[in-house]
């Protein structure tokens, strides 16, 4: 072994709960490490279980076969000093029954476990239901060399940086280890400008430490989640060695590696990034849920012909099916444009007016009930109408039904409950109005030809004659500023209008039943709908 340690970062996409196929990913990256004489090869936090297990860890023999797992990735570690992130069961009696732990293997055993000390308990996290905190540092010596210990959010509570939610500091207690490496297993979720605001962390910690960081971050979709890699070597200023985004990789570097010589392209703009996370997002949750289909509803809208590009290039196009479902109020250019969008990117479309059924609805109402059905509940039948044929195609083919509202629809509550607002999976549901348009136009960059009737025309649900989305919402561009507002708590530049922002608190306080209904909604922004935002639904 030479003395300048050769390190590989592990950037690994696993399954949540599926040990035997996270366990067979692990041993081939040793392995393939051993074959590539690497000295150390960190792995992503809770590589065995998949990040965040959650409830998982209360299935009866789950954590048990985990280290069963755990023992064999010891045994395969003979040449490789392996650091893994695992589930480990607290044997006291008493605080939560496991521990966030990191396993170091080295010329096959285990020569060191550190348990995680910062639990984050904020957002998505909630770490401390499950386990209870590390109370020690740990320094490692492999090789003649010594490397510090730490997980995830262990590196967080720096000035500057969550405002230092956490009165530990595990930081500090390394400051005097004259440690030549840090290690930093995480499952580090995205959100724009995630990954900048990461890279500014590593070179803090590693000045503070006067160390290089191993920061090795988990990659792919789970559930609403999605991870974006970008795992790195810092070495101060410097940039060793950096995985991509939003890709499996194996990334090498050394401690004396040119700085920014195996640096990836990343994504340019805020739209580029936020495409190439749901596509991924898109992919994952289809994978990892035993599916290969999806059935999209398209309007003619810019939602839904996004949607159906951005499922094309997660899946492609054999694996999309595309139904236009019109009624007398669906605009000639609407379903022309359909038409048009899906013809060009070569997925299955077909066309089926619902009027005759909508009719059927119409004219029972008053035999049933003796009066006719009238305004929003009757425009409200559409999409349910939509829904039922929608389900059913989805049910025959085995797929999945992606779901097209975006965010600033779903703030005001305008989507029908168990119509447009059902699905498996809400793709544009953390997007902004604007959003959507921005990432419409990066996908026609890569090829996607989203019509410019599509682009352009303004937008409506077309549930009654000459509707607009203006004539009950406020208009796009100060709604988007008012979503950002309220719901990801960023300040909107400049005053929105005192009656939009009264109609939009309106709308938005009384709609929380639909989002507590809504399906997972994939999380790009700092504060998305769903498991990182709980609010009653009986209020005042």
């Amino acid at each position: 072994m030479t003395p300048e340690l050769k390190i590989g970062l592990a950037q690994s996409n696993p399954t949540i709960g599926d040990l035997d196929g996270n366990l067979a990913t692990i041993l081939q990256r040793v392995q393939l490490a051993e074959k590539q004489g690497l000295d150390l090869l960190v792995f992503p936090e809770l590589s065995l279980t998949g990040y965040p297990p959650r409830d998982l860890l209360f299935e009866s023999d789950f954590v048990s076969r985990q280290l069963e797992a755990l023992g064999k990735v010891e045994k395969a570690s003979s040449k490789v000093a392996v650091f893994l992130g695992f589930v480990e069961p607290n044997p006291e009696a008493t605080g939560r029954p496991f521990y966030n732990a990191l396993a170091v293997f080295h010329q096959g055993r285990r020569i060191a476990t550190y348990r995680k000390r910062l639990l984050p308990y904020y957002d998505v996290f909630d770490e401390p239901r499950y386990f209870e905190a590390g109370a020690s540092p740990s320094v490692v010596e492999v090789s003649g060399k010594r490397i510090g210990l730490a997980i995830c959010e262990d590196i967080w509570n720096e000035k500057g940086f969550l405002n230092r939610l956490y009165a530990a500091d595990p930081m500090s207690d390394l400051e005097e280890a004259a440690l030549d490496l840090v290690v930093v297993p995480s499952a580090s979720p995205f959100h724009l400008f995630k990954n900048q605001a990461r890279e500014r962390l590593l070179t803090q910690v590693s000045r503070r430490l006067n160390a290089p960081v191993a920061f090795c971050n988990q990659v792919g979709g789970n559930d609403e989640l999605l991870f974006d890699g970008c795992s790195a070597l810092v070495k101060g200023d410097a940039v060793l060695a950096a995985g991509p985004a939003f890709e499996e990789a194996l990334v090498i570097g050394t401690l004396s590696s040119t700085a920014a010589a195996t640096h990836p392209a990343y994504p340019e703009t805020e739209a580029a990034w936020v495409l190439s996370a749901l596509e991924m997002g898109i992919r994952d949750y289809v994978r990892k849920c035993r599916a290969s289909n999806v059935v999209v509803g398209v309007s003619g809208g810019i939602d839904s012909a996004v949607v159906v590009a951005l499922a094309v290039r997660a899946l492609g196009k054999e694996h999309v099916y595309a139904l236009s479902l019109p009624t007398r109020y669906t605009s000639s250019g609407s379903k022309s444009d359909a038409r048009l969008l899906c013809e060009s990117i070569g997925v299955s479309f077909q066309e089926l007016s619902i009027e005759p059924l909508f009719e059927k609805y119409r004219a029972l109402w008053p035999e049933w009930f003796g009066h006719s059905l009238q305004g929003v509940a009757l425009e409200n039948v559409q999409p349910r109408i939509r829904m039922t044929l929608l389900m059913a195609l989805a049910n025959e083919k085995g797929a999945l039904l992606l779901n097209t509202s975006n965010k600033s629809e779903i703030s005001t509550g305008y989507a029908t409950l168990y119509g447009d607002s059902a699905g498996a999976l809400a793709v544009l549901g953390d997007l902004t109005k604007s959003q959507v348009y921005a990432v419409a136009r990066e996908l026609n960059k890569l090829g996607m030809r989203i019509p410019e009737g599509i682009l352009k025309r303004a937008p409506s649900a077309e549930l009654r004659e000459d509707q607009t989305d203006s004539q009950s919402l406020p208009e796009y561009d100060v709604l988007d500023a008012l979503v950002e507002e309220r719901v990801v708590q960023v300040m909107a530049n400049g005053e929105s209008p005192a009656g939009a922002k009264t109609l939009f608190s309106r709308l938005y306080s009384g709609s929380e039943f639909k989002r507590a209904q809504l399906p997972p909604v994939l999380r790009v922004s700092r504060k998305a709908f769903g498991t990182g935002r709980r609010f009653p639904i009986a209020k005042r």
